[in-house]
């Protein structure tokens, strides 16, 4: 009875931090500027292979524009990954296995050609980014 009763409750403790699962909203920046144009399915992300400055990842409050709010506020900075797609391969390549909170977008850039992508990857699975392939064009 005790075996059953403990397997309950991980079973249900398990549906409860499931759902808790990229609820939250994140976007990827280059200098504090969210890269994707508008924070909507269809967006697309991408950068221009000449940028500098600081590529992150933050967690965002999206704000009504028509009702005089900000477009996104940043509420949390978020530690991220760093990949890099090769346009003719689909290749994905690891940037680096360190764990960024910023990353300087040349250091990034320099291994990019144009048409490849750089692939953000959050480490907690509380947020969602869903623009996380920018584009080098």
């Amino acid at each position: 009875m005790k075996k059953l009763l403990l397997l309950s409750f991980l079973f249900i403790g398990n549906i409860v931090i499931a759902q808790d699962l990229y609820n939250s909203c994140s976007a990827a920046f280059l200098n504090d500027q969210m890269i994707v144009e508008e924070y909507t399915a269809t967006a697309k992300a991408k950068i221009s292979k000449e940028a500098t400055g600081w590529i992150s990842a933050g967690a965002v409050s999206l704000g009504d524009v028509s009702k005089g709010e900000k477009a996104f506020e940043i509420t949390e900075k978020l530690a991220f990954g760093v990949a890099i797609k090769d346009a003719n391969t689909g290749t994905i390549m690891l940037f680096s296995p360190k764990e960024y909170k910023k990353i300087e977008a040349e250091k990034v850039l320099a291994k990019c050609r144009k048409g490849d992508s750089i692939i953000i990857m959050t480490i907690d699975n509380k947020f969602a980014l869903p623009h996380n392939e920018i584009l080098v064009y």
